[in-house]
């Protein structure tokens, strides 16, 4: 080939360069725009159809675009919607297609809560503040315990106070607001800056009695709790089992030496246990029994009403999520509160893969109608601001 049939295909070769590159850039733009769309979790139409009880739910029943994200990240179809929110990749996709309707879903949750404060009146009070201010990130926090709150406590000691026990709400107790005066109808607080987001998350109150029982059974536990509940609510409730008053004693010396040996492990051995001891049959409290305790007027923050323990009508807060829509609400709250980049701390943590309300009762017996109309009484704003039924 001489130079000037070398030169020749220069432009030819250039030419179909650019329209290589132009073909691509057409092709791409088809592909990754037809990609887009899969991931939409419905369409306009479908917005202008969608009722609001629909809407709350809606991005958990979506089995087709459920489908094309399970192609495209490669997920068995045979996992459950919190089996496939395990990768966060999926996750960060399925929230980012789904923001528009988890927020909608908070919307609607705060606008009720608004509500339901207008209907208390006089009714509302004012106790013991359990806001707690992170001023340093703007935000302002109340634990609702049972609901997630182990979680938010050693983060925010992990963050803010640097010590690596972190078992314990009183490293915290020196951000804890108090009480200033009322702006506007809302609780304004000198510790506080003004623009901090208040938040809260709340969950089932049955759930919450539930995963309270579930912890009372560990035995350090039965060591902490013991004097503000357990003791008490074991032998009060098996006391009348007892045939007579020297069985009583026996049994009760027992019970006695079990806690005594649970205190002191390393130094005692571990206590004979009659089969017939009904408070060590089992020897931790049962639902049942912490029902009846708290129906004796005995009040915890462990099952607190959540309205009244972060004085919700007052307080105003900015965002209240539900531990049952974790992680999809989880991950909005992280997304408003500038705590994106720490989503990988909170992800797969037991409270974002806590079961469903409905399982959680399926190893306990159904509660008498008694017992329903009390939970309904007792934490009948709960029921109302938050959208749970008994």
């Amino acid at each position: 080939m001489n130079s000037r049939q070398h030169q020749s295909t220069y432009p030819k070769k250039f030419a179909q360069m650019i329209l290589t590159i132009i073909l691509f850039c057409i092709g791409g733009t088809y592909y990754f725009s037809n990609r887009a769309q899969d991931f939409q979790i419905y369409s306009t139409s479908d917005k202008e159809n969608l009722s609001v009880k629909h809407l709350q739910t809606y991005y958990r029943y979506s089995p087709l675009e459920l489908q094309k994200l399970d192609e495209l990240y490669n997920i068995s179809k045979v996992l459950d919607y919190r089996e496939r929110l395990s990768d966060i990749d999926y996750l960060d996709n399925f929230y980012y297609y789904n923001k528009e309707v988890i927020e909608t879903n908070i919307n609607n949750r705060m606008k009720q809560i608004e509500k339901v404060c207008k209907t208390m009146g006089s009714e509302i009070p004012y106790t013991n503040v359990h806001l707690y201010q992170m001023n340093e990130i703007g935000l302002s926090w109340c634990p609702v315990f049972k609901a997630g709150s182990t979680t938010w406590k050693n983060y925010f000691i992990k963050r803010f106070v640097n010590i690596h026990f972190t078992n314990s709400l009183s490293l915290l107790e020196d951000r804890i607001l108090t009480k200033s005066r009322m702006v506007g109808g809302k609780l304004m607080y000198k510790d506080e800056k003004i623009t901090n987001i208040r938040f809260t998350v709340v969950r089932h109150p049955l759930s919450r009695l539930i995963s309270h029982v579930h912890n009372a059974a560990k035995d350090n536990e039965m060591v902490a709790m013991k004097d503000s509940w357990i003791y008490n609510a074991i032998y009060d409730n098996r006391k009348g089992m007892v045939n007579s008053s020297a069985e009583l004693e026996t049994y009760k010396s027992e019970f006695d030496r079990y806690f005594l040996w649970l205190t002191l492990k390393k130094v005692y051995s571990k206590p004979r246990i009659s089969e017939r001891n009904p408070f060590l049959n089992p020897p931790y409290p049962v639902l049942n029994e912490l029902i009846r305790f708290i129906r004796t007027g005995r009040t915890n923050g462990h099952w607190a009403p959540a309205w009244r323990w972060c004085d919700i009508c007052c307080n105003r807060y900015d965002y209240i999520i539900k531990l049952e829509e974790e992680p999809l609400e989880l991950w909005f709250l992280l997304d408003k509160v500038g705590l994106w980049s720490e989503r990988r701390y909170f992800h797969g943590t037991k409270a974002n893969s806590s079961p469903k309300f409905g399982n959680e009762t399926q190893e306990f017996p159904p509660l008498n109608n008694d017992q329903r109309n009390w939970l309904r009484r007792y934490y009948d704003h709960d029921f109302e601001m938050f959208d749970y039924s008994v």
